[in-house]
């Protein structure tokens, strides 16, 4: 389907006062990144790999081979003369559920409708899909009133807690192997975040870098083993802090460091999208 036939299948006519639909190609990779960037507070900018100076680089291999991203897929919103207004990337989690994981718009087009053209768009190109899913933050309010409209409800609350990682003393433990540290650091030194295992005796654990100096825990239970830390600091001596994010608003416990909360974040979903965004489909009469 055309961007011009898709527009209009919206009810949105392609002209330069009115917003377009188009699939991300490559050389839209930058602009995602910086967009993306900008729409995060700069004290959380250490905590997310999409606020790093690589995902450019690395939407570029996504954009470029999205044959190895099954399911994955990248609308940008423009103008008729192609000034770009927003963009969203989701991805279909299960045969009629799709999972939104960003959703920005710049500025100076806020509040004109833009992230809607990019669902109903998104909805109308997947017919199969009924439901949706994403994660907001808490204090996102514009966020929350435009998933609130569309009916999404909360499901659960999640807590960001990040400690200072103070191991002056502390052993590496004799039983830790960092596993794929090749991988992790070429990864790493392309992108600028990346994932790695710690095997622990017979139990293996995955760790994150969402950035130089922040090391994420996917288990909280790695927080009370400062010998594991340990291990991994000496193989990163520049990871200053850890990040977990847990259910609730309940700190895990911690042997590291005092924990403090930085962000809480909210899951919702609805099971009704296509009817709150007044979808038509595309293939259908009319």
């Amino acid at each position: 389907m055309s961007i011009t036939d898709l527009s209009r299948s919206l009810g949105v006519e392609p002209t330069s006062t009115r917003v377009r639909i188009r699939p991300a190609v490559v050389a839209d990779a930058a602009w995602l990144a910086e967009v993306s960037r900008a729409s995060f507070a700069p004290r959380l900018r250490d905590y997310l790999t999409s606020a790093q100076p690589g995902i450019g680089r690395f939407w570029e291999v996504v954009l470029a081979h999205p044959g190895s991203f099954p399911g994955r897929t990248f609308l940008v919103a423009e103008t008729g003369d192609g000034d770009r207004l927003g963009f969203a990337d989701l991805t279909l989690v299960e045969p009629d559920r799709a999972h939104l994981s960003y959703i920005c718009v710049v500025e100076a087009a806020r509040g004109r409708g833009v992230a809607g053209a990019l669902l109903r768009a998104y909805a109308a190109g997947e017919p199969q899909v009924v439901a949706m899913r994403l994660d907001v933050f808490a204090d996102n309010v514009p966020a929350r009133v435009l998933y609130d409209r569309l009916g999404f409800a909360a499901e659960a609350t999640s807590t960001w807690w990040v400690a200072d990682l103070t191991l002056d003393g502390v052993t590496p433990g004799a039983d830790v192997r960092l596993d794929g540290l090749h991988a992790a650091r070429a990864w790493f030194d392309t992108y600028g975040f990346g994932e790695f295992a710690v095997a622990v005796g017979e139990t293996t654990v995955k760790l994150g870098r969402p950035s130089a100096r922040v090391l994420r825990c996917f288990d909280p239970a790695i927080l009370t083993q400062p010998a594991v830390l340990a291990a991994v600091v000496r193989e990163f001596p520049e990871l200053d802090r850890v990040l977990v994010m847990t259910p609730g608003e309940d700190a895990p416990p911690s042997a590291v460091g005092e924990l403090r909360a930085v962000n809480r974040s909210l899951r919702m979903s609805t099971s009704r999208i296509r009817a709150r965004l007044d979808v038509r489909d595309p293939l259908g009469p009319g």
